[in-house]
């Protein structure tokens, strides 16, 4: 490594320290907020089935526990549609480049939703990038639900019905 590298990226961990604080319980109540509201839209993308009585959804809580936030619980849904389970488990919200995570987990697979700035289209990850912060992406007030691929190079898909009814086919065999 050059020492101009270097020199870039201490300067880079001053600037960082020297801006504005983060409000940890600020952002695990919008972290907790988000996730309700990414339960409701699930739930009104199966609203006619729940009706119909071809699929149940049932909510848990679950422990998690993140770095400066602490432990706290969240709520978690399992889906329940002819001998199929799947479940809907939060992640977290302190991750690189999103807001929050949450698990699609089924039979065949997993299929991860992601919390991002409603411009995001894609997200390559890589070990020795240095983040954003999510402040600079004006993450707490922009912020939607989408379906990502796999890692390294992420494409964010908008968490619509259709989406949705895709994904919970993929992890259920369907």
């Amino acid at each position: 490594m050059s020492n101009k590298k270097f020199e870039e990226f201490i300067n880079q961990q001053t600037e960082n320290a020297d801006s504005k604080p983060i409000d940890w319980d600020k952002k695990r109540a919008n972290w907790i907020r988000d996730l309700g509201a990414f339960y409701g839209s699930i739930e009104s993308f199966l609203k006619p089935y729940i009706e119909e009585g071809k699929i149940k959804m049932a909510y848990g809580k679950k422990k998690i526990f993140e770095e400066h936030l602490g432990e706290y619980e969240a709520k978690n849904a399992i889906i329940f549609f002819g001998s199929n389970k799947v479940k809907l488990e939060p992640i977290g919200t302190n991750l690189i480049g999103v807001e929050g995570r949450v698990d699609l987990i089924g039979p065949n697979g997993k299929v991860k939703f992601f919390l991002v700035n409603n411009t995001t289209k894609t997200q390559k990850i890589s070990v020795c990038e240095q983040p954003p912060l999510p402040e600079e992406n004006g993450f707490e007030e922009n912020c939607t639900w989408k379906i990502a691929t796999s890692p390294p190079n992420l494409i964010y898909f908008d968490l619509e019905q259709n989406s949705f009814f895709d994904a919970l086919m993929e992890v259920a065999n369907g």
